[in-house]
């Protein structure tokens, strides 16, 4: 009876639940009433939803007083109250302005609407639109403020300068950890989630290496759903961007004619006879194309990745892993990089209110090069011209050294086989874990109050390993027929094994308080942090008693068997660190925003007693869109945002130093100064009985008085929004000013101390520049399309600098005091005013000049007005090679399955100076003579003497071979300043039906395609460090796939 009674009730109990639930149904639609796929439908309080299908309908089994929750990707979302009702259709608007999404801020997040430092950021999505095998490619034109130029293209080289407003390397953070730039490099890219910088005080809670900005990467997370599969394929073709060619072998003896006969005393005569010539142009000799010989026009490369992702309300996990290939320009083949990257990130909350994530990864690459650099092969390339092949006999199967400078051919040189290689070999692993505690789950008034770890293990090791072949080159016995073979000198069999071990712990804990009370939102931070971080290498260099590389072909272990170390301070070091931190913010209804932080900076790099620094600063805000009083005004109701906001802070910056509170010398010394005794870059040796004692090099006089150098930073910016999202505009002004710069006064030291000035902080500058970033996205349709513009200008004055005088005169500080009160980055040289166009233009200029002048060459200003051209003349005429202004334009459009994207980005305010091989002819034996100087003013027709006056005269850009002009000067230092087409690209998605259904993109794009500038020969990022000898940067057109499942 008892049971009958439970089972009645249990059964009027279910009527009874099922009389109260309903099921209800609709369509979700977008805001220009196209039905929304994959839309979430959810009830309120709870897990239970369900997802809308390819119609935007949904059926759900709900409470009759139940609230469902709407929402959607990129749209705003809505709550709705069921009421009984059994159909509710919705239209969700799209989220234009999304200022409530979260922005990666230093230890932690912030809504974007509620930031008020300089901050800016871009998605992973966005950046690999950049089609690079480096990130920090990527992020070129993207991020307002950054400013990354590429120097070269080499694989696996990394070869780029980065810096955050001119003000130098930033810290780069991974997930938390501070690591460094080359870590971000080698990232996968398609593991990256959003790269957000920190520009203004907002780095200060990063203290000492904060200095000069903060890049923070977050990578991907796993997301609650089912398993996602997701790869991610590319074949790229490369090409190199610009490449001065070597001219043929009729012009490159012309030019040396033309050379060795531009004597004004009427004696100079002929290199090449006509007869020579004419070997050359009836086939009796033959020209070696040399250009095709060691240079490539396209180069393979391949990428690619796999990942796999999902989660449940529990715990979440994103697997990858990755492989890139990349061969070089050179075509023996022999300078490429492998590189492979894996990545585990998982999350779990192992308890109530206890979460825990377990982040590893790590990557091992390979770079392959001959055994001489690139910059060498180039140097060789360019300076033994084409008179002379590169192989003795027909068959190609002989190396020739005849005619070639020094017997070094550029082919044998760059064949691995021949000459020998040089690998380089890194791996690392990085793993980071971190438990959470939400102490709401102990009591109501808790809520909002977090508890983090962290701990975190980084370790890196270098194996290289460089074999050196001895090898013979031939010539032909023009008497016997016989090829004769001759060793290539002072290139003997030798190995070189390089190991380098950097490992990095760090330990972390946070305290968070987060909450809103009746309009006031409040959040707080607290935590220590502490670092340490170690670096430790050798080497060994020995002779090979036989052609092999490995340590068992060793000579001997002793007299021609060389270990040492890498002093350098990247190679060798020891650094610890700690600190304090903590941050306040303030939110009144979202209108009056203010931010407090502070980190105690604790650095092993200075002496006891001052290793500790404090590094606070503030930041306010003020949404004047917010105030009840605008939000009333009709006709400002297209603002959705409008923020004015203002930071002030301290920063700090050791990464200069290297212990130099210490004693300490250099064994053995190294340097290039053959008059002292250097040889190979080693100092001369002493035998002392019968050890050989190498000399030393003294480190700076100790000094336990060096402090922190201070860096004082302001900010004040403007963002506004309107008419959602169809204008955009961010302004920001931005100065900072650095004291206790460290530098050497060495003009206060007497040479008799023997040794150089201490390290102090001496020094003080300042940086100053605007940013500007204008922004429209709209969508019409199936059309969305977005803009983005951003530009930014800096300039650095050094305010007071040390080292430098005394000097005799007023005249001579302004032309040689360049660093006390001086804006940085500018040229002193030779204004050019034309040239000159004929004999007569020479005679009648009025200025003194030497009488070796030809028309065609250079006519300079008079400056100070003296009546002739020497170095009073030189004035401030040029910016160096840094880009003080950079600038670009990302379009984004998507329709129906097609989605395509554009990005233009530009420098101006920069110079490059042509020197040695650029410059002018630079070798022998018809060596060094480039297309470019082809180009030339000339006598027009037969002649002996190009001093005759009676001669006709054909123009060209340079002047007669043998006159050049001053290097420092506008005819041979131009604008560095271009625009140009980064990237471009285009896709399209195959359409699916069903949610589970796979998704396929295929997609083309192309990089560095196109190029304006004033700029010839070289490309206009190419620094004028090497002489203009870099491997040249790629311009790739990209072939490849998104698979997802």
């Amino acid at each position: 009876m008892k049971k009958a009674i439970i089972s009645i009730a249990f059964l009027l109990f279910a009527l009874i639940s099922h009389a109260q639930s309903i099921r209800v149904s609709g369509v979700v639609l977008d805001d220009t009433s196209a039905p929304l796929y994959g839309a979430s439908v959810t009830i309120k309080g709870t897990n239970a939803g369900v997802i809308t299908d390819e119609n935007g309908r949904y059926e759900i089994q709900v409470g009759r007083d139940a609230s469902l929750v709407f929402s959607c990707l990129g749209f705003a979302g809505q709550t709705i109250e069921v009421k009984g009702q059994s159909t509710i259709n919705v239209v969700l608007r799209t989220d234009n302005t999304f200022l409530e999404s979260a922005v990666v801020v230093g230890y932690g997040t912030q809504k974007r609407g509620s930031i008020i430092g300089a901050i800016s950021g871009v998605g992973g999505d966005n950046m690999i639109k950049t089609k690079n095998e480096n990130p920090q490619n990527m992020l070129t034109g993207r991020v307002s403020g950054v400013r990354i130029w590429q120097k070269s293209a080499e694989p696996g080289t990394y070869n780029n300068s980065m810096d955050i407003r001119g003000l130098g390397e930033p810290l780069v953070v991974i997930d938390g950890v501070p690591r460094s730039t080359q870590d971000f490099q080698r990232l996968n890219a398609n593991d990256i989630e959003n790269v957000s910088v920190l520009k203004d005080a907002s780095a200060a809670i990063y203290g000492v290496r904060g200095g000069n900005g903060v890049i923070l990467v977050t990578t991907k997370k796993g997301r609650e759903g089912a398993s996602k599969v997701q790869y991610n394929g590319s074949f790229t073709f490369q090409h190199p961007s610009t490449m001065p060619q070597l001219a043929g072998a009729i012009d490159a003896m012309t030019l040396y004619n033309e050379m060795a006969l531009n004597k004004s005393d009427g004696s100079g005569s002929i290199t090449f006879t006509q007869e020579y010539m004419d070997s050359y142009r009836n086939g009796t000799r033959q020209a070696a194309d040399w250009n095709s010989l060691v240079f490539t026009d396209m180069a393979p490369q391949t990428q690619h990745d796999v990942s796999i992702s999902g989660g449940t309300e529990k715990y979440s996990y994103y697997v990858s892993m990755g492989a890139l290939y990349q061969e070089g320009f050179f075509r023996s083949g022999d300078l490429n990089y492998t590189k492979y990257n894996i990545r585990s990130n998982i999350d779990s909350q192992i308890a109530d209110g206890l979460k825990f994530n377990l982040n590893i990864s790590g990557f091992a690459d390979i770079r392959k090069t001959p055994d001489s650099d690139a910059v060498t092969l180039i140097r060789n390339l360019w300076k033994q011209g084409v008179l002379f092949p590169a192989y003795a006999d027909e068959d190609h199967t002989m190396l020739n050294y005849e005619g070639l400078d020094l017997m070094q051919n550029t082919v044998a040189m760059m064949t691995r086989d021949v000459s020998g290689y040089k690998d380089y070999r890194e791996k690392q692993i990085q793993a980071s874990s971190s438990l959470e505690y939400d102490f709401s789950t102990l009591a109501d008034c808790l809520e909002g109050l977090t508890l983090k770890g962290m701990v975190s293990y980084d370790y890196k090791m270098d194996d290289n390993e460089f074999f050196r072949k001895s090898y013979n080159l031939y010539a032909r016995d023009e008497l016997t027929g016989e090829y004769v073979a001759k060793e290539f000198s002072d290139h003997s069999d030798r190995l070189t094994r390089e190991f380098y071990s950097k490992y990095q712990t760090l330990g972390q804990i946070i305290l968070n308080y987060n909450r809103e009370f009746n309009g006031h939102d409040i959040g707080a931070t607290f935590g220590y942090e502490a670092q340490k971080r170690k670096g430790d290498n050798y080497y060994l260099i020995g002779d090979l008693a036989f052609s092999s590389p490995y340590l068992t072909a060793l000579k001997d272990k002793t007299t021609s068997t060389y270990v040492d170390i890498n002093s350098n301070i990247g190679s060798f070091y020891e650094i610890a660190y700690q600190a304090v931190i903590g941050r306040l913010n303030y939110n009144y209804r979202n209108r009056y925003l203010f931010e407090g932080q502070f980190r105690y900076d604790g650095s092993s790099k200075f002496a006891p007693g001052h290793q500790w620094g404090f590094f606070p600063s503030a930041s306010i805000g003020w949404r004047l869109s917010e105030e009840p009083f605008f939000q009333d005004c009709e006709f400002l109701s297209f603002v959705n945002q409008l923020k004015f906001r203002a930071s002030y802070g301290s920063l700090g910056d050791d990464s200069e130093l290297n212990y130099e509170w210490l004693a300490g010398y250099v064994y053995p010394a190294t340097g290039n100064d053959g008059e002292k005794g250097y040889y190979s870059g080693y100092a001369p040796a002493y035998l002392i009985g019968k050890e050989i004692v190498y000399g030393v090099s003294t480190s700076p006089l100790p000094n336990t008085n060096i402090t922190w150098l201070k860096s004082k930073t302001f900010n004040i910016g403007m963002d506004f929004e309107a008419w959602n999202g169809l204008l955009g505009l961010s302004l920001d002004y931005f100065e900072r000013r650095r004291d206790g710069v460290f530098g050497q006064n060495s003009s206060s030291l007497p040479t008799v101390v023997g040794a150089s000035a201490p390290i102090e902080n001496l020094n003080s500058d300042r940086n100053l520049g605007l940013e500007l970033e204008i922004s429209h996205r709209n969508k019409v349709g199936d059309f969305s399309y977005s803009l983005k513009g951003i530009a930014s200008i800096t300039r650095r004055q050094n305010l007071k600098a040390y080292g430098q005088g005394p000097y005799g005169n007023s005249y001579d500080r302004w032309r040689n005091d360049n660093l006390t009160n001086r804006y940085q980055g500018v040229q002193f040289g030779y204004e050019g005013v034309g040239r000159y166009q004929s004999w007569e233009d020479i005679w009648s200029y009025d200025i003194y000049k030497e009488g070796n002048l030809l028309p065609g060459d250079y006519k300079y200003l008079d400056w100070n007005g003296d009546g002739e051209i020497n170095s009073l003349d030189e004035h401030p005429f040029a910016y160096d090679q840094t880009p003080w202004m950079n600038y670009s334009l990302a379009f984004n459009c998507e329709y129906k399955g097609f989605d395509f994207s554009m990005l233009l980005q530009g420098s101006a305010l920069g110079s490059y100076m042509y020197d040695e091989p650029l410059y002018s002819i630079w070798g022998s034996n018809g060596g060094g003579a480039l297309e470019q100087f082809t180009d030339r003013w000339r006598p027009t027709g037969e002649y002996s003497d190009p001093y005759d006056q009676t001669l006709s005269w054909t123009s060209g850009h340079y002047a007669f071979t043998g006159h050049s002009p001053e290097k420092n000067s506008t005819f041979n230092r131009v604008s560095t300043s271009y625009l140009r087409l980064k990237s471009i690209e285009l896709g399209y998605t195959l359409p699916h039906k069903k949610k589970d259904a796979f998704g396929l993109r295929v997609f083309v794009n192309a990089y560095n395609l196109l190029t304006l500038s004033g700029i010839k020969y070289v490309d206009p990022e190419h620094p004028d460090s090497d002489y203009g000898r870099m491997y040249p940067l790629n311009k790739t057109l990209c072939l490849g796939l998104n698979l997802s499942f």
